[in-house]
């Protein structure tokens, strides 16, 4: 690779906006500058909702950003990418077509002869150890198997690019870690027209496995935090002292982002006024992580507590955000650590932790703003539609609906909030349901 030679496709000053129900609009992507060279494999990493999935579907053309341009060799790219092929991480397989034409139907747009297309298709299904199942339909295969169908129509069409929308997170681990080396086997020994390859991944050992450059997405909305150059030589051997040192570098990175150790300062004129951001996360699992870490001694290492969960390493993340909002843990440096009111609410029976989330809840910005909106509406009571505009006010930037749901659920457990589905309306928790 060399990042001094021209690039092939530039993303440049990209941004994407979602247009939601009720006119609102969810900013995903701001400023992204992203440059592909020949030669090299670049890994998208970050938490759920970074916006690395949409990211790739700019890149292939799939989807118009509301602000920015594609370039490809240079020129601005209209409609789909030329140069890119896609593997998803659904399979995306037609149940009624045979492997042999699922690949197929990745050149149809060509009009090719036909004994050039018989030919392409053999060789993408010999390349990823498929022959033999040619005439086989997709209900007839396994995970891993689908999954070799969808890289054989990525690379029949025998395009330079090559995106994976996190291929192997569907499948087993044992499968999964075949396919990966399948996948760079193939790169290496340019066996393919593949040149370079784009990963979106979740997985920091995926992406130092694979990456020779790996861009770390924040959220809020996502952005490219921090480029991370790997020159670590193929094979790359995980029990290696430089591999491992790379692993947690970058999960120092995605940690710090996400549950900084030394939060924003604010001005304690506006500190009253600041409000915090509530993680999309169900509360009995930021019930269950506590459990966890109170059941291991009262704290553990991030990483290490995500491996054993076999859970998103994003998601545990923004769970160790949660409960740091309701003062259950501290984050420092790597570590979850539960503070002495998270190990009063894990030593409580039931109706305790209700009265103690009750109290935790009433500490935040958010919940406090929603408690003064409904004591002042008739019968403590507000339609959800009227509270999703009250925190489109107080929150432009984030997704309302998603908001309430989850103070509402937060809130529903604290006995703070109440919501009665029948009438769409949120209600004060005053010891009885009001209409």
């Amino acid at each position: 690779m060399s990042e001094t030679g021209k690039a092939i496709i530039e993303l440049k000053n990209i941004s994407h906006t979602f247009r939601m129900g009720g006119g609102q609009k969810l900013r995903v992507l701001q400023d992204i500058n992203i440059s592909l060279y020949q030669d090299e494999v670049v890994a998208l990493l970050g938490p759920s909702g970074s916006g690395k999935s949409t990211c790739l579907r700019i890149l292939a053309g799939l989807l118009q950003p509301t602000h920015g341009r594609v370039l490809v060799d240079g020129k601005k790219l209209n409609g789909t990418n030329p140069r890119v092929s896609m593997v998803f991480q659904s399979y995306a397989l037609l149940p009624w077509l045979t492997v042999f034409e699922n690949v197929e139907v990745a050149l149809e747009s060509l009009q090719l002869p036909r004994e050039e297309v018989r030919e392409r298709v053999k060789r993408a299904i010999d390349l990823v150890g498929l022959e033999g199942f040619e005439e086989a339909y997709p209900r007839e295969l396994a995970g891993g198997m689908k999954q070799r169908v969808g890289i054989a129509r990525a690379l029949v069409g025998e395009r330079p690019v090559l995106c994976l929308d996190e291929p192997f997170s569907a499948l087993d681990v044992l499968t999964a870690e075949a396919l990966r080396s399948e996948v760079l086997r193939l790169w290496l020994t340019r066996k393919t027209a593949t040149k370079t390859m784009v990963l979106v991944t979740h997985n920091i050992s995926e992406a130092a496995l694979l990456a020779k450059r790996i861009l770390v997405m924040g959220t809020g909305p996502g952005h490219v935090q921090v480029s991370i150059k790997n020159d670590l030589p193929y094979p790359r051997d995980e029990r290696s002292s430089g591999f491992k040192s790379l692993v947690m570098n970058i999960h120092d990175v995605i940690t710090q982002s996400i549950i900084p150790d030394t939060p924003e300062w604010v001005p304690p004129a506006l500190a009253a006024t600041t409000i915090e951001t509530i993680p999309p996360v169900p509360l009995v699992e930021v019930i269950g992580l506590i459990e966890f870490i109170a059941a291991r001694g009262g704290q553990g290492d991030s990483f290490a507590i995500a491996n054993e969960l076999k859970k998103d390493f994003g998601n545990v993340l923004f769970l160790a955000k949660a409960a740091e909002l309701l003062d259950f843990v501290d984050t420092p440096k790597n570590a979850i650590v539960l503070t002495d009111f998270g190990k009063r609410f894990i030593q409580s029976d039931v109706n305790v932790r209700k009265r103690v989330l009750h109290e935790a809840l009433k500490g935040l910005r958010l919940a406090q703003l929603l408690e003064q909106k409904l004591k002042t509406a008739e019968q403590f009571t507000l339609p959800i539609e009227t509270v999703h505009e009250y925190i489109r006010e107080w929150m432009p930037n984030e997704n309302a609906e998603t908001i309430t749901n989850t103070l509402v659920q937060w809130g529903r457990y604290g006995e703070l909030f109440g919501y009665n589905d029948d009438t769409k309306q949120i209600y004060l928790d005053v010891g009885q349901e009001t209409a």
